[in-house]
């Protein structure tokens, strides 16, 4: 009920809005009114512009073009006519009399394109943002000549990290925006393609990607709820909705050449003599034999055992593996499209992709097909509907991961062949004479040419993601829109290693083999109203409203076999022994359904506010906790267009950005809140064997989502009619109620439980700035630069936030990503045996720092000594253009990283005597043996390395801190006669250099990749490419 006084109230705000109406419309009936009407049209391909808004700037006099781009509007007479379409330069006419027939063509705005930004489930002109999101175009992206469209991103916005995985043919990328937010080690973001989640976009093809944005703050992915807390990576790919008018085809077609480039320097072989020695010099130090040169050769020469080892050292007779395993890739990527619009409104796209690699070692390379098809029909000014769809075949060889490293550790004296010097010998290290008898007897590697040509490791994969969609305009501010999005994938590995292989020689001399199939089948339904209001040229009003249906389901199926009878890979599986089958298969789905909305508010084009909530229900969780809400909100200043700031000349730009709010992780695995019987355990039932199945682990039917609250504060601005540009955004993530495994006490007979029991919390800083240098008719240069600090840390575990958990490397205060270890200080020398001994050391050995000063090396001693995560990145991207003649490069840096090598832990490791070892310097004391002494403060006694050394790994951290020069491309366009001539459109031949250069300290492979596994990183590389784009 309304009461009376209220009433009342109520009654005289009517009235007053109503006398404000009569008062305008009596303004309005009081002018002259002229009609003006016409037609508006694209200048670049005279296509009709169906919505232009056509509009007297603070009046009511409105309207839009319709599908054939025709206006009729009357206006008062000396009134100034505005024409603005996205995407086009806006047009103004005087109106001084009557005007029929008007030809208006509108230019295209070529800066205005990039203005425009993809959010979830709409778009928004940047100049309206509130949120941090980063945007790259598809040009941008395809013309770095990169095969993965996550490397081709790498650089390009300030708060993303992508790097190489491990420098292996097909491996991918890793990314992370803004920090790692999880423990769980799941801190991908979540793509969506053309509306499709998918957990990865290596298949996609960099040609077909219209733009990629990028949204990072709360604000931005909390309409994506539950699985935007790492962030959100929106491609939309080319499609018949941007295909213009007319008939077009481009080929863009590159080959390139793939060398193996700044290989870590190993020992020569006349140096790895004197270490292999050397490693012996402890043994027979600490034996009851006296030291001296008959003595140390005794134990070299393995008792008489390795006599074509001593004759191939006294020969100079060495072996280069590096030049046996590495060669160089060859590639080729071919791109055709075909696009255009038809007459009657039917807008097509038809890319066709053909990509083929060769890595550096023999057996990997990666074969790849795309196809791309889009399709969008505007059936009437109101109606209009579409469909796309990207499929994608992959063959990838892996060959085998353990080749290289094998052989890069034989030693230089060993080779791979056998007596008569061209058959390969299964075990260089061991090699016999006619009788048997062992001429060399080291080490037992597996010769690696023989594992390289008789291992298979085959990944066939099939991915499709599609969608089909209908919108529908109800009113000139009311439009619905339906989308039904699905993804596919579908893999089969294939493995097998034949009998002359390290895994064939476990196996009776015989075959073995595994095969892996897996189908994944996703779908989204989406389904959206947008409300577009306006009130005079004031309040604008949007409104989107969402309900969601999501569902994933995955099968796979393993098996494997030893034994076969054959080489026949793992074709015929079925012929091995059956007692060494094993077969596996699992299922699970998954379904999530939401809600959402967003309200965005403009005022005068100059306070701008974002509201949205989203409730995500998912089958991950329990009933108790399966829905949850997801809130955000944003406001914006944009101060440029106030009035005090229109009379100078600094600022053409300048906006300032406040947001806040919540997103979720749903990276909880299917069932973890149900006790699944899936362990099959075998006991004696009266004599019998029987089977009975038991819980794998414990399930927790309390179990919530990961959330994270966000604070992002913002600023945009341009500098001398945007000369300078940039942005720069200050955040605050706290991530609470992180999964980890926590510990049980034994009693309960589990060891640990799934629980939401951590928090973590990043802060950091992205800067953005592009700067147009020079702009003349002939000569351009433009730059681009980046800056990203991220400060990781952890804030609690387990409900707390005074005590580590040494165990899982969690330490309150410290990156998720810390190093915890002792801090190596060099070596103990001669003259400080005294002091060595009282830590329980002899000469030659680590030295560590007594961080309590206790006189002892406990694990109280231990420290973070750093992180992984950068103190800071950043980037730089420079384009000149003089004429045809166009030069471009790019550069990425990450400063302040800490690693755990495992390159240097196994080329580093002064343990192993009988393999090979980066150059490195080693101690070696005073002896009576007849070899050199030599001090190091960088790596102890070969064969003599202490528990801390041996056991911790105390001296395998290293500083990957790096400068790559990631491309650098040159290229000409030739100009109109020849084009006219040639009948083309346009013509570009360039050249192309990536990784040509990388500044660092790292002795490794690589830098970017240094965490790598050993098995499968890869040395570095430089490829040179040699291309042309051409439009017909």
């Amino acid at each position: 009920m309304i009461s009376i006084k209220h009433e009342k109230k109520l009654t005289t705000i009517l009235g007053l809005v109503l006398a404000v109406f009569l008062l305008s419309s009596f303004k309005t009936f009081s002018q002259d009114l002229v009609n003006v009407s016409g037609a508006i049209t694209s200048e670049e391909d005279g296509m009709p512009l169906p919505g232009v808004n056509v509009f007297v700037k603070e009046t009511s006099y409105a309207t839009v073009t319709d599908f054939d781009g025709n206006f009729n509007l009357e206006v008062p007479i000396n009134s100034t006519l505005t024409i603005s379409y996205v995407g086009f330069i806006t047009k103004t006419i005087e109106v001084d009399q009557a005007m029929a027939d008007l030809q208006i063509n509108l230019q295209t705005d070529v800066a205005a394109l990039s203005e425009v930004v993809v959010v979830g489930y709409g778009s928004v002109k940047k100049t309206d943002l509130t949120g941090a999101v980063g945007t790259i175009g598809g040009e941008d992206l395809a013309e770095r000549n990169m095969t993965n469209p996550l490397e081709a991103l790498q650089g390009n916005l300030p708060g993303v990290q992508v790097s190489n995985s491990s420098g292996r043919l097909g491996d991918g990328f890793n990314i992370t925006i803004r920090g790692k937010n999880s423990m769980s080690g799941n801190v991908e973001p979540l793509y969506v393609v053309d509306g499709v989640p998918t957990d990865n976009i290596d298949f996609l093809n960099p040609q077909d990607i219209e733009r990629m944005d990028v949204l990072k703050d709360a604000s931005s992915t909390a309409i994506y709820g539950s699985r935007g807390s790492n962030g959100v990576v929106i491609i939309t790919t080319k499609s018949g909705a941007g295909a213009k008018a007319g008939f077009h085809v481009s080929l863009e077609s590159y080959v390139g050449v793939k060398d193996v480039a700044r290989l870590p320097e190993m020992m020569a072989p006349e140096k790895w003599w004197l270490f292999h020695r050397s490693a012996y010099l402890p043994g027979v130090r600490n034996s009851n034999t006296t030291v001296s040169e008959a003595s140390l050769l005794d134990a070299v020469s393995g008792g008489g055992t390795n006599d074509a080892l001593f004759e191939r050292v006294a020969n100079g007779d060495s072996f280069d593996w590096y030049d046996a395993v590495l060669k160089s890739g060859i590639q080729q990527n071919h791109y055709l499209n075909v696009s255009g619009r038809s007459e009657n409104g039917m807008g097509y796209n038809l890319g066709l992709g053909y990509q083929e690699e060769t890595g550096n070692i023999e057996n990997e390379d990666l074969t790849k097909y795309t196809l791309k098809l889009g399709l969008d029909h505007a059936v009437t000014d109101d109606f209009s509907f579409g469909a796309n769809l990207t499929l994608t075949m992959t063959d990838r060889n892996l060959g085998s991961d353990i080749a290289m490293r094998d052989a890069f550790r034989l030693n230089p004296y060993l080779n791979p062949y056998g007596l008569d010097g061209q058959t390969l010998y299964p075990l260089p290290g061991k090699l016999r004479d006619e009788n048997g008898e062992f001429i060399t007897n080291k080490t037992s590697t597996y010769n690696p040419l023989l594992t390289i040509q008789n291992t298979t490791d085959e990944i066939r994969r099939w991915n499709a993601i599609g969608n089909i969609y209908a919108r529908y305009q109800a009113t000139d501010w009311l439009s619905f829109k339906t989308t039904y999005s699905a993804g596919y994938e579908n893999y089969r590995n294939g493995r097998s290693w034949g009998a002359l292989t390290s895994t064939g020689v476990d196996n009776n001399d015989l075959a073995s083999a595994d095969l892996e199939n897996y189908e994944n089948f996703n779908y989204t339904w989406d389904n959206q109203f947008n409300i577009d209001y306006a009130i005079e040229e004031d309040h604008a009003f949007s409104l989107l409203g969402l309900f969601s249906l999501y569902s994933n389901r995955t099968d796979v199926n393993y098996q494997s076999v030893r034994n076969l009878p054959f080489d026949t890979g793992f074709y015929n599986t079925g012929s091995g022994e059956q007692s060494t089958f094993d077969v596996s298969s699992a299922f699970t789905k998954q379904t999530l359904t939401s809600y959402a909305l967003r309200l965005n508010y403009s005022f005068k084009d100059r306070y701008l506010i974002t509201l949205s909530n989203r409730w995500d229900g998912s089958s991950l969780l329990s009933e108790r906790n399966r829905w949850d809400t997801f809130p955000s909100a944003a406001l914006a200043w944009r101060m440029s267009e106030e009035d005090f700031m229109q009379n100078q000349n600094i600022f053409s730009n300048l906006k300032w950005r406040i947001s806040y709010g919540f997103t979720g992780n749903n990276i909880i695995s299917p069932y973890s809140t149900r006790n699944l019987v899936n362990n099959q355990l075998y006991y004696d039932f009266n004599g019998s064997t029987a089977n009975g199945f038991l819980p794998g682990s414990l399930a927790n039917p309390n179990l919530a989502w990961e959330k994270t609250r966000e604070v992002n504060a913002g600023i945009d601005f341009g500098l001398f009619r945007n000369r300078i540009e940039g942005s720069v955004d200050v955040y605050d993530r706290l991530s609470d109620d992180l999964l980890l495994d926590q510990q049980l006490p034994l009693e309960s007979g589990w060891e640990s439980i799934s629980a939401n029991v951590g928090s973590v919390r990043n802060k950091g800083v992205e800067i953005s700035l592009t700067t147009r240098n020079i702009q003349t008719e002939d000569f351009t240069w433009n730059t681009t630069f980046t800056f990203t600090r991220n400060v990781n840390e952890i804030e609690s575990i387990y409900g707390q936030d005074q005590v580590d958990d040494i165990g899982n490397n969690l330490f309150i205060g410290e990156s998720i990503d810390a190093h915890y270890n002792y801090d190596f200080q060099g070596i103990w020398q001669a003259d400080e045996i005294a002091e060595a001994q009282g830590y329980g050391m002899v000469e030659g050995q680590e030295k560590l720092r007594d961080v309590n000063g206790d006189g002892r090396y406990t694990p109280e001693d231990r420290v973070i000594l750093g992180s992984t995560n950068p103190d800071w990145s950043g980037s730089l991207f420079t384009t000149f253009k003089y004429k045809n003649i166009d030069l471009s490069a790019s550069m990425i840096t990450n400063q302040g990283v800490l690693v755990y090598s495992n390159f240097h832990s196994n080329f580093g490791n002064v343990m192993d005597r009988g393999r090979q070892k980066l150059d490195i310097n080693w101690y070696i004391p005073e002896n009576d043996a007849g070899l050199p002494a030599q001090t190091s403060n960088t790596y102890p006694e070969a064969g003599n390395a202490g528990s801390f050394w041996r056991n911790d790994g105390v001296g395998y951290y290293r500083d990957a801190s790096f400068v790559k020069v990631k491309n650098i491309a040159l290229g000409y366009t030739f100009n109109n006669d020849v084009l006219d001539k040639l009948k083309l459109k346009n013509l570009r031949v360039y050249a192309n250099v990536l990784n040509p250069f990388v500044f660092t300290d790292y002795e490794g492979y690589d830098p970017e990749w240094a965490s790598a596994s050993l098995n499968t990183g890869r040395p570095s590389w430089v490829t040179y490419q040699l291309g042309f784009n051409l439009k017909f």
